[in-house]
């Protein structure tokens, strides 16, 4: 039997070899963590679940999960990183988990399909053009749902989790979920609708509003990555909200991310790493620093910016004078994207870090995956973002040393932000425990895997349906 004890479960039964004894699963028992509910014990950190019956002896096989991720390792974009981590540790909380995805890499990955996006140039791009001009490769829907069923035929699965910002994860996840009738979680890294990148009218917004109404009907649970977007969610489609739950981006806690000595330099290193692109754009830090240079409170050779990635051609083209002066004054560098790794080194030797959260519309929808990179290399950051945003609430509970920006903020305490930043030590910092165990990646793979359970389980209750009561049983995320 199993006796809930409000910290964790005191166990008794039998065990596999026969051998009776007693155990206790709780967060203090790493090796041995629960789920947090007494209605059954489920996953074991070894793999393997119990559901806890009368005669304690029911033994669960570990489940099957189906992953559709687009973006996948090696694909540098941010949002694989998720998913790589949740196809790394959810095998430790009960699932076996397989991926299709149109990320090819190097050396086969067990349980990762690939499937190539077809090679239909003029239908592609007719599709971005008239119906999906932010889904890159739209035609991969197909070849990727076939892949998928022919997966499914062959290896049944518990539940599927779809991936987006690239609609066709989801419609590959909500075809399994209409065909099979499998639990069918839809994950968003970024919102859909409301998104400030995606266009709101015209055919394509229409296209999006269509297709999340689709989502938000067939899905058994709707993933954000922020309290924002969830609210946002709720507030539009009041009657989903009990089928709503957020967690967070983070980081991979086995991945070696930490500050490295730095290089003898005659100036502050400023660094980013990533894209900037129509909405997201360096000119407000660019354009503080120039009004400093030009009054004499900021020696020009004492501060350098280092932007290693894409920049968007107009907005250099619409900054010209801008991005030339500062870079003639030597206080600009514009490099190419490197790997992640590459990436990676050279952020552990900058002294300092630039985020760029800003979208031109102060909404504070998603975080940046590189933003928890940035917090462990623990060194100063300067955010771009907007006021009382998810990323500040990061930095703010992280121990990192930060100073904010915002894009509407007066010129004179912009200008003063930017001197408080050059002033703060670049010495590594220490991070706070929760936000090494709230972003943690196996923690969050830990709350998708109660997601999940609470689905399953509640189909082999009595009634057999995941449901807005049952739901109020699952711990909150």
């Amino acid at each position: 039997m199993a006796e809930w004890t409000g910290h964790h479960f005191d166990v008794w039964g039998v065990s596999h070899t026969g051998q009776k004894g007693v155990g206790i699963l709780g967060p203090e028992k790493d090796s041995l963590a629960c789920a947090g509910t007494p209605r059954a014990v489920r996953h074991c950190a070894a793999g393997v679940g119990y559901n806890v019956g009368s005669n304690g002896r029911d033994r669960r096989a570990k489940r099957r999960l189906l992953l559709v991720a687009h973006a996948f390792p090696p694909n540098p974009a941010a949002g694989s990183a998720r998913a790589w981590r949740l196809y790394k540790y959810l095998p430790e909380f009960g699932y076996e988990t397989h991926v299709i995805t149109a990320s090819r890499a190097v050396e086969p990955r067990e349980r990762v399909q690939y499937v190539a996006v077809p090679k239909f140039k003029l239908i592609d791009m007719g599709l971005r053009v008239c119906l999906l001009p932010y889904d890159e490769a739209a035609t991969w829907t197909l070849p990727a749902l076939r892949a998928a069923r022919r997966l499914m035929a062959q290896t049944p699965m518990d539940a599927v989790i779809s991936t987006v910002p690239f609609l066709c994860d989801h419609v590959v996840g909500m075809a399994l979920k209409t065909k099979y009738g499998t639990a069918w979680i839809a994950d968003y890294r970024d919102p859909i609708v409301g998104n400030p990148f995606r266009k709101a009218h015209g055919i394509s917004g229409w296209v999006d509003r269509f297709c999340d109404s689709r989502f938000f009907a067939h899905a058994d649970r709707l993933v954000a990555v922020t309290d924002q977007a969830r609210q946002d969610w709720v507030k539009r489609c009041p009657e989903v909200a009990w089928k709503t739950a957020v967690i967070w981006n983070g980081f991979d806690p086995e991945e070696a991310i930490a500050p490295m000595p730095l290089p003898e330099r005659p100036y502050r290193l400023i660094s980013h790493f990533g894209s900037f692109y129509y909405g997201r754009s360096p000119v407000p830090v660019l354009a503080t620093a120039q009004r400093l240079i030009e009054r004499g409170a900021l020696d020009p050779k004492t501060v350098r910016f280092r932007f290693v990635g894409f920049l968007d051609s107009h907005i250099e083209a619409q900054h010209k004078e801008l991005f030339e002066r500062l870079a003639a004054l030597g206080c600009l560098e514009l490099l190419p994207q490197v790997s992640h790794a590459e990436a990676l080194r050279q952020m552990m030797e900058t002294d300092s870090l630039l985020l760029a959260d800003n979208n031109g519309t102060s909404i504070g929808h998603t975080v940046p995956a590189k933003l928890f990179e940035y917090i462990r290399v623990c060194r100063p950051i300067l955010a771009l973002t907007h006021s009382q945003s998810p990323v500040e609430h990061i930095l703010a509970m992280s121990g990192a040393r930060f100073v904010t920006l915002t894009e509407e903020m007066e010129a004179v305490e912009a200008d003063a932000r930017l001197l408080q930043f050059l002033h703060l030590p670049t010495e590594p910092g220490t991070l706070s425990r929760d936000f090494l165990d709230q972003f943690n990646g196996r923690n969050q793979a830990r709350k998708m895997a109660e997601l999940i359970d609470g689905i399953l389980d509640a189909r082999l209750s009595p009634g057999g349906t995941f449901t807005e009561e049952t739901s109020k049983e699952l711990v909150e995320v």
